[in-house]
């Protein structure tokens, strides 16, 4: 791999796992690195040897060696700091969401497409070897016919001042359907609710039914005391539980229940290793492409279609 820079936009808690994980790639060096906090940004000197600090973003951008930037800013800037990227020749690999809305999303899709950039959207369970070898079964009939995915998202967290469950978490469930079994749902079913504030829900329940006739369904919460990150597939002929974290799958057969050898590999490293990749060489496949963002995106407007009227929604 040629040398290249990079630039990280925001290093808060994510960011900062997101420049060390840069730092360890031989041949890649993250120039600069923008943040509002001068205490994130002396963090990212100290610890990583980041030589440019800046508050400003867009001062990351105007840095011609930089090839591309990784973006970990609040969600509402995303969108902003995607297309000035974009405008300004940068490859872009950002946080989910993509966007806060589908139409913005689709400009992004387009302008990249227009530049011939790289578009990558941080879906980092696409690259958790756990659920690539269930991906990897379910293609290879090993469960039988798939009847049920289950997702439990859990935790006990604060409420967040700028966003709701739904936009936090929904993203890694609608994504996680579509990378297990090639297909999106076409009906999104939704009940949310806040409990410790006015307005932003913080635990909700959606039900997705595919063409497949699959019906998958998650718990999102920010209420639950223990963190769960679990997913289930249930066949005709076995069922899974996936421990996403762990990355252990416990497959459960005419009575018995064991264990499958997964090596458990760093999914930050692997993403930035196919973001690289798909700079490199055009022709690949972008596992977690901006089209695939946008479609998430369009499923999480759904979804709070169906939570305001109080119904089930259909897709085109």
């Amino acid at each position: 791999m040629k040398s290249f820079e990079v630039g990280v936009l925001g290093v808060g808690y994510w960011g900062r796992k997101i420049v060390e994980e840069w730092s360890n790639i031989p041949n890649v060096k993250v120039k600069a690195v923008s943040d509002l906090s001068k205490k994130n940004l002396e963090l990212a000197r100290d610890r990583y040897g980041v030589e440019t600090l800046v508050q400003d973003y867009h001062e990351v951008l105007a840095i011609p060696s930089i090839k591309a930037v990784n973006i970990c800013l609040p969600n509402i800037l995303h969108y902003p700091a995607c297309k000035e990227a974009l405008e300004a020749g940068k490859h872009v690999l950002v946080e989910k969401p993509l966007t806060l809305s589908s139409e913005e999303g689709k400009t992004l899709v387009a302008l990249a497409e227009q530049k011939g950039l790289t578009l990558s959207v941080g879906h980092i369970y696409r690259f958790n070897n756990a659920l690539l070898e269930i991906r990897r079964l379910i293609k290879e009939k090993f469960f039988g016919k798939v009847f049920l995915i289950e997702l439990e998202w859990t935790n006990l967290e604060q409420p967040f001042a700028d966003r709701d469950v739904i936009v936090d978490l929904a993203p890694h469930y609608f994504d996680i359907i579509n990378f297990l079994l090639d297909e999106w749902p076409n009906r999104v079913t939704c009940v949310a609710k806040p409990f410790r504030r006015k307005e932003l829900e913080e635990t909700a329940y959606i039900i997705s039914e595919l063409k497949s006739g699959v019906i998958s369904h998650a718990t999102l919460s920010w209420l639950s005391p223990r963190k769960v990150r679990q997913i289930s597939v249930i066949g005709e002929g076995r069922s899974a539980y996936i421990d996403a974290v762990g990355q252990e799958i416990t497959i459960y057969e005419s009575g018995y229940t064991y264990k499958l050898g997964v090596e458990r590999n760093n999914t930050i490293r692997t993403e930035l290793l196919h973001f690289v990749q798909s700079i490199s060489d055009p022709q690949s496949e972008t596992r977690n492409s901006g089209t695939i963002g946008v479609r998430t995106v369009e499923l999480i407007e759904k979804a709070k279609e169906s939570l305001a009227k109080g119904c089930t929604v259909s897709l085109d």
